[in-house]
């Protein structure tokens, strides 16, 4: 899984790519707690690669290290990536110089 650095109110996607047989379960999990999805905002579903986490709206309270952990009959296998949100305020012109 890859690491993101995103911005303030955009939307970030996690993608867990797992196969096996039988096929696996997958769950997603945030600084080792459940991912709770929240209607239009926090979801997660299987994919034909594995399964997808999307966020909408982040806030940098959506920060910290997600985990994708598969399982199945024969085991467990996981995964982790950081989502990191920046706080990107608005540009504001500086005294004196046009705005472009």
């Amino acid at each position: 899984m890859n690491n993101i650095t995103t911005s303030l109110g955009q939307t970030a996607e996690l993608h867990c790519h797992v196969s096996g047989n039988p096929p696996p379960t997958v769950r997603w999990l945030k600084n080792d707690a459940p991912v709770v999805q929240e209607p239009r905002r926090v979801s997660y579903r299987p994919t034909t690669y594995g399964s997808r986490l999307r966020i909408r709206n982040l806030d940098t309270t959506d920060t910290g290290y997600f985990q994708c952990v598969a399982t199945n009959t024969y085991g467990t296998v996981s995964t982790t990536g950081i989502l990191f949100v920046k706080f990107d305020p608005a540009p504001t012109p500086l005294p004196g110089r046009p705005s472009p």
